[in-house]
């Protein structure tokens, strides 16, 4: 994707930020200098041990592991202030490894809290990972924080999300990560290319053993979107554009990660987003406020919902909406973290869900479509009425804190939500055991089994699109005693399996690989540094390649046997290029190695399309947002694929 960069006029109004936080941050770090606290003490009683969160010599109903979890909510719920209950309604980043962009923008966003100011203050016990450790450096940093948080009154254990971070160097997008260390799978396009549910699940199961052994207790994943409109930049999250397999790959994913009851051996997962980010208006996302409408031209809500509907009934207990507005489908043309009718009348009472409802990041602050005209405060009263129960990236408790105490929202109404919260903390085992065993993170992460699984994988996901024949003699694959020209590929790996020339003129085939489709960005909507930033990560809605790239592969084509492999974590219009190129590969963010495994024959193709291939701009703007695969005329079809038994190979 684009490299990301800042305009001018917003690094003066990041710096101008960054100075008016100074004073704040520099007051916070003085009291947390001089705020005391002792580690927890363990109790020993009846041949057993109990970990005395609150210090006070005895074993209390919440620290008492032999009692149900319920039974131990209640009792701390009985002894939690106010603020206390409050700081478990957020939900804000904390960044390790991030670099300075991560700790400017952080500033920029008015965040001078610090992480441990944020657990001893605020009384927030929830965070999700930003930034780029490596396994040993994440593990002894949430060890460090758990220990941090053992000084709080009640010594309530943290909880730790993150997004994926098993994708490859190149392979995801908005909200997925490449982690140094990790077992490197394809994007959820990939698994929904390869639509095998017992694969899924075992990446699931290896991915939270992962999670587990650093300390993240909370998988941000998987999106349950679908991807209906070929524009959408998302897409690549998604299970592609088929409601059933969305639904059968989402419940295999869930059972993975959390197991089959949820104990300290589970991560959680958030599924999102409720209900379904992939109609969205001229494909525009809705991080940015252009693209904050969704739209149902064809009258297909329901369809979305259906692999939300399989989360729940198989014992979903987070689920994320999304930050658009629905439009024309409820009662008030309102964003979801505020639309009662999306998160009470339907999620909840149509639908059966009973677990936690945690906003998309930022709702509050940034991207708080339709009631942008609220005060802040008037936004967390319409959305606790809506039925949030937590705010992912925000850190104001305060807001509620004052609601309550002036009488407009409940303190019944935050004890509902908390009760839901911090069941989940004891069901995972964080109040017996919230630490990790740092030496896990070089014996369980990234393990050579796991490595191996995750190539498999990446291989299994790889989709053959065409392979001319001629003289009855398929393109693909390539035998490796030929002579290539590379453009785009790593030549050290290259390397060991062929010989590489420098001109596509020597070549016997010249080789092409093309990256996602990127044409300049979308446009921000909102003339604000943060909004700003997010579109310069953001494409267009063309999906075609630009004249620069398909001059290049005019040039190819026009010189030899020229093979292109695409990555279609966006679909791309391919009309041309399959037409140039005797072999079409498509991929969804693996390593060269696994595509030049199929390249030369070393693995038969399997993968198939997870949605339709467009074959014009034209053909995709008169296709409908909420409905699937419906441009007329695609290049290809979604479950197209072919492998090399299909075609027929000759020796040279």
């Amino acid at each position: 994707m684009k490299r990301i960069s800042f305009r001018y006029i917003d690094i003066i109004k990041i710096l101008s930020s960054i100075i008016c936080n100074l004073p704040s941050l520099i007051m916070i770090k003085l009291r947390l200098f001089f705020k005391s606290g002792t580690s927890v003490r363990v109790i020993a009683k009846e041949n057993d041990e109990y970990r005395d969160l609150n210090g006070n010599g005895h074993v209390d109903l919440y620290e008492d592991h032999n009692v149900s979890s319920s039974e131990r909510v209640e009792d701390l719920l009985s002894k939690m202030t106010l603020e206390e209950k409050a700081g478990q309604m957020f939900h804000p980043p904390i960044s390790l490894q991030g670099g300075l962009i991560s700790k400017i923008m952080n500033l920029a966003s008015g965040r001078a809290d610090s992480t441990e100011s944020l657990i001893l203050e605020k009384h927030i016990s929830h965070f999700n990972l930003y930034g780029s450790p490596n396994p040993l450096e994440l593990a002894e940093k949430l060890n460090f924080l758990q220990r941090v948080s053992e000084k709080t009154r009640l010594g309530i254990p943290l909880t730790i999300s993150s997004d994926p971070i098993h994708e490859v160097p190149r392979g995801g997008g908005i909200a997925a990560f490449s982690l140094k260390g990790f077992s490197k799978w394809p994007s959820q396009l990939g698994f929904a290319s390869i639509r095998d549910p017992k694969i899924i699940k075992e990446f699931s199961e290896i991915a939270s053993k992962e999670y587990l052994a650093v300390g993240i207790r909370t998988a941000l994943h998987p999106m349950s979107d679908l991807a209906t409109d070929p524009r959408w930049a998302r897409n690549f999250g998604t299970f592609g554009s088929n409601a059933d397999l969305s639904s059968d790959l989402t419940k295999a994913y869930m059972e993975g990660f959390q197991g089959n009851i949820i104990n300290n051996e589970s991560v959680l997962t958030m599924v999102k987003h409720f209900p379904g980010g992939g109609p969205q208006e001229d494909g525009l996302d809705p991080h940015l406020y252009s693209g904050r409408n969704q739209v149902y031209p064809g009258d297909n809500f329901d369809y979305h919902l259906k692999p939300f509907k399989t989360a729940i009934d198989n014992g979903l207990k987070v689920i994320m909406p999304y930050y658009g507005i629905p439009v024309d489908q409820t009662s008030e043309n309102v964003a979801m973290a505020y639309n009662k009718d999306i998160l009470t009348n339907l999620l909840r009472e149509k639908m059966g869900f009973e677990g936690i409802i945690c906003t998309d990041w930022g709702v509050i602050s940034g991207r708080h479509w339709g009631v942008d005209e609220l005060s802040i405060k008037e936004r967390y009263k319409k959305s606790i009425l809506a039925g949030v129960d937590q705010y992912g990236g925000e850190s104001s408790p305060e807001y509620i804190i004052n609601l309550v105490r002036e009488g407009v929202i409940s303190e019944e109404r935050i004890d509902c939500s908390v009760k839901k919260i911090l069941i989940n903390k004891f069901e995972l085992g964080l109040f017996d055991n919230p630490f990790v065993d740092e030496s896990n993170a070089d014996t369980v992460v990234g393990t050579e089994s796991h490595v191996v699984k995750g190539l498999e994988a990446q291989r299994k996901s790889i989709v053959l699109l065409n392979n001319r024949i001629t003289e009855e003699k398929a393109m693909l694959p390539i035998k490796k005693m030929n002579r290539i020209f590379s453009d785009g590929f790593n030549v050290e790996i290259l390397e060991r399996y062929c010989e590489i020339v420098q001109k596509p003129e020597d070549a016997d085939y010249i080789l092409l690989q093309l990256g996602t489709v990127f044409n300049g960005n979308q446009p921000s909507g909102i003339d604000r540094p943060i909004d700003n930033f997010l579109s310069s990560m953001f494409p267009n809605s063309d999906l075609n390649f630009n004249e620069e790239i398909l001059s290049k592969v005019r040039k190819y084509a026009s010189i030899g046997n020229l093979i292109t492999v695409v990555d279609l974590n966006r679909p791309a219009i391919l009309e041309e290029i399959n037409s140039l190129s005797q072999g079409l590969i498509g991929v969804f963010g693996v390593l060269d190695e696994t595509v030049l495994d199929v390249v030369f024959g070393d693995f038969n193709p399997s993968g198939k399309l997870p949605f339709d291939i467009p074959s014009s701009m034209k053909e995709v703007e008169e296709q409908k947002s909420d409905v699937p695969d419906d441009t007329l005329n695609p290049t290809f079809k979604y479950g197209h694929g072919l492998s090399y038994s299909e075609n027929k190979i000759t020796d040279d």
